[in-house]
């Protein structure tokens, strides 16, 4: 997929490009009422773009180490959902450490999805680019 796919605002060379389907991980122990509403409030954004979130994993933990069960749950979720980017509020709800950020930039990357974080909007990852994404 290249930058252009994305029918990002201003980016004449993409007006008539399809929508892709993204997968929206949430870090939240709200209600799924509040989630949902936060979804919407995410694809709101995304859509304009040309991504729609049709698929949501929700990470109700209490914690934000790397190495917790649930980045391995969506992990797997990603293998079976058929979408083509991954959509975060902020790279920060993965984690805080910028370490471990790299290592799932790098896992999606190697999962051939692209990464749109609502703090930036799509960005092609090509490197490291925890810092691209405000971590």
């Amino acid at each position: 997929m290249n930058q252009t796919d994305f029918n990002v605002v201003g980016n004449r060379e993409a007006e008539n490009q399809e929508i892709v389907k993204g997968i929206a991980f949430v870090k939240s122990r709200r209600a799924p009422l509040n989630i949902a509403q936060m979804v919407m409030e995410m694809n709101a954004k995304t859509v304009s773009n040309g991504v729609l979130i049709d698929t949501v994993y929700a990470d109700a933990s209490g914690v934000k180490d790397y190495d917790r069960k649930e980045i391995g749950w969506f992990f797997d979720v990603i293998k079976d959902a058929e979408v083509e980017v991954v959509v975060v509020r902020s790279l920060n709800d993965i984690t805080d450490d910028v370490l471990d950020i790299e290592e799932f930039v790098k896992t999606i990357k190697d999962m051939g999805l692209w990464l749109y974080s609502l703090e930036v909007g799509p960005v092609p990852i090509t490197a490291s680019h925890a810092e691209d994404f405000g971590c």
